[in-house]
């Protein structure tokens, strides 16, 4: 009996801090308003990153939550949220976005004016001019990028907090931000022989560029000129490129009439150029006989215009073999004895 009430004690105090850590969850992840709340609603010109559910916060501290975020006349926001009933706006209040991490979760934050005569109802609309949409922090941080390269990640995120700190005023101080700057220095100047042996690289070229600069001038303005040239004559090429298309489609009909006979012509002279080639020896010896031939022609020509002819004798190649006509042992003509 003594085991089962220990038993029992142990599960009932078991169950209890599961509920005790089941109401804590809730209340976190519902993000629960405690006592008796108020809605207002205010306007923005811009609410990135806030999200319904998140805080409302004065001095630091949750008093709401945020309700409804939605987007009217195009091109503005309107956010509704509560508060507990005892926090009062003045016409004073101004209302801000600020950042509660780097990974871009946002909060409404109120702050009060030194005048506070006059109380504002939640009846009445929170105007734009008691609203501020805060920085851009992707903005900023692009902004340090180069810098944030050369550090190492804890390093940048412990100077990205400090620089969102001490931009919203949350705490954090600038002797921290400017400890953090002078590192990120200090780490620069141990590059320092790197980058002046990118220098001293760089250096001549441009050097060289400088000297070049009258020469890249004169041919930057002689382009110019040809280019205004050839603008001025526009009209004259759109003219040249019409006709040459004209030409174009001539000659090509043109072809297409002479391709059949042209075909033709080639074919002939292939069968022109294989019967010379077969010959080629014969041919050989008759150009070398042309010499011999035209002085004889000359010597029979050069009485006046007359031609004298004599057929001392004539023969014929029959089958490799010369056959004459009336023997061998002519010469026949009388001119020729």
């Amino acid at each position: 009996m003594t085991g089962f009430r220990s038993t029992m004690i142990k599960f009932v105090i078991f169950a209890l801090i599961s509920m005790l850590l089941f109401l804590m969850l809730y209340n976190t992840m519902t993000n629960v308003v405690d006592g008796d709340t108020r809605t207002w609603k205010a306007r923005f010109t811009s609410v990135s990153g806030l999200r319904d559910g998140d805080d409302v916060r004065v001095a630091g501290v949750k008093v709401g939550r945020v309700e409804e975020v939605k987007v009217i006349d195009n091109d503005e926001a309107e956010v509704t949220f509560i508060l507990q009933e005892d926090q009062k706006i003045y016409d004073s209040t101004r209302l801000a976005l600020r950042y509660q991490n780097l990974l871009g979760q946002r909060y409404l934050s109120l702050t009060a004016g030194a005048n506070r005569d006059n109380e504002m109802s939640p009846d009445d609309e929170i105007p734009k001019a008691m609203t501020n949409p805060g920085f851009d922090l992707t903005a900023l941080l692009n902004g340090f990028e180069p810098l944030f390269n050369v550090l190492q990640p804890d390093q940048v995120n412990k100077m990205a907090s400090n620089i969102i700190a001490v931009l919203q005023g949350e705490g954090g101080t600038i002797e921290s931000l400017l400890q953090q700057t002078a590192q990120a220095a200090d780490y620069l100047a141990s590059r320092d022989a790197v980058f002046t042996q990118v220098l001293q690289n760089l250096t001549p070229v441009l050097e060289n560029l400088s000297d070049q600069s009258g020469n890249f001038d004169a041919t930057v303005d002689q382009l110019g000129a040809l280019m205004s040239g050839l603008a001025s004559q526009r009209a004259t090429f759109a003219g040249s490129i019409d006709n040459l298309g004209a030409l174009v489609e001539s000659t090509a009909g043109l072809l297409d009439d002479i391709r059949p006979a042209l075909k033709y012509d080639v074919s002939r002279l292939r069968s022109t150029a294989l019967v010379l080639a077969q010959n080629r020896a014969r041919l050989g010896k008759a150009v070398d006989g042309l010499p011999e031939i035209f002085g004889g022609l000359a010597r029979a020509t050069s009485n006046y215009s007359t031609l004298n002819l004599y057929f001392c004798n004539l023969g014929f190649v029959v089958q490799g073999q010369t056959v004459f006509l009336g023997g061998a042992g002519g010469p026949y003509s009388e001119a020729c004895r």
